[in-house]
């Protein structure tokens, strides 16, 4: 496993030298030959960029790249100026790059982007000071054109709710490297033994606390790296307690997969990760303890190690893992339905 500062050398190969270009909307169109144009230059477009422009046009993003080219592009020609308005694009859109100049994706000029090498330093130099980026592990990085995925972990941050049983506290990070969206900073939260990872909000007493994606002209880059670094400051500073009420679930008897049922909607769970998730009970290396603390653990099971799973998928019970271990779940006599409060 990697840690923190060998990492940064792959993250600077891969995005140090993305490129982008703020075209005027009008001029945007698609080729017969499944190129984009630009007015003046054409560019392919990677797998990513098809998914954006596919949800943009709402055409399903299964559906949209199985179309012949010439069709793609009489559909594309004529939604696109369309739905862009309605997106709030605006007069002109701008378009990023890879190294090889193939096309990655889209977003609107007027908000602040951030490269994710830039993202990565700041994760360096916002860790505790007792700890270098040496001591830190990574267990996941994801270098996709699109995304850049980091989940890395302190020795420092550390619990052990049974003999041997290992929990390491860390960070999560996504920064897309198009679109509209925030960077989202978690607390995250990594069982050794079987290097289960789970998800949990940075908070602020009940709020979620969350980043926002700054504009143009109002804002500049120190004000988008100062609200990272606060957030990544605030992350590392709430592990101790996250870690905690991981501990606690062990002394509160776990209640009915009723609950799971009844979170089904919320967190689109069908009947196949439900009973994936009622196997991974059974799975686990220590055995079941009859305690909350085995539902945390099986829904971050299955969101690990269940590779059929989408990356919504796999990141929604990541995130269903450890909201539930932050939080009571009693039944109301009322009305019979589970509830969940913070602890």
């Amino acid at each position: 496993m990697k840690n923190l500062l060998e990492i940064k050398e792959e993250v600077s190969n891969q995005y140090a030298n993305l490129a982008s270009y703020i075209v005027p909307a009008e001029q945007i169109s698609l080729t017969e030959s499944g190129q984009l144009s630009t007015g003046k230059n054409e560019f392919s477009l990677t797998r990513e960029a098809n998914d954006q422009f596919a949800h943009l046009l709402k055409i399903p993003r299964q559906f949209y790249p199985s179309l012949e080219t010439d069709i793609r592009a009489v559909i594309f020609n004529r939604r696109f100026p369309k739905h862009a308005k309605e997106a709030g694009l605006g007069d002109k859109i701008r378009i990023h790059l890879n190294n090889n100049q193939h096309i990655i994706g889209y977003d609107d000029p007027s908000l602040l982007r951030i490269n994710p090498v830039k993202v990565v330093d700041l994760i360096c130099s916002s860790l505790p000071s007792s700890i270098s980026a040496q001591e830190i592990s990574v267990s996941r990085l994801d270098l996709s054109p699109r995304r850049l995925h980091i989940s890395c972990f302190s020795p420092e941050k550390v619990s052990e709710p049974r003999k041997g049983d290992i929990i390491n506290g860390g960070i999560d990070i996504i920064h897309d490297t198009s679109g509209d969206e925030a960077t989202k900073i978690f607390c995250y939260l990594r069982r050794l033994i079987c290097k289960n990872g789970a998800v949990s909000h940075v908070c602020s007493e009940d709020t979620s606390l969350r980043t926002r994606r700054l504009n143009n002209g109002r804002f500049d880059e120190d004000d988008m790296l100062r609200q990272l670094g606060e957030r990544l400051t605030e992350a590392w500073g709430q592990l101790d307690e996250k870690l905690s009420a991981v501990n606690a679930l062990l002394e509160k008897k776990r209640i009915s997969l009723e609950f799971l049922s009844q979170q089904r909607t919320r967190f689109s769970l069908n009947n196949k990760i439900l009973q994936a998730i009622e196997n991974a009970i059974n799975q686990d290396e220590f055995g079941p303890t009859n305690t909350q603390y085995d539902i945390f653990n099986a829904l971050s099971r299955v969101a690990t190690h269940r590779e059929a799973l989408s990356f919504r998928q796999r990141r929604t019970l990541s995130r269903m893992a450890g909201e539930f271990s932050q939080h009571a779940v009693h039944k109301c006599n009322q009305c019979g339905s589970w509830v969940m409060s913070h602890n």
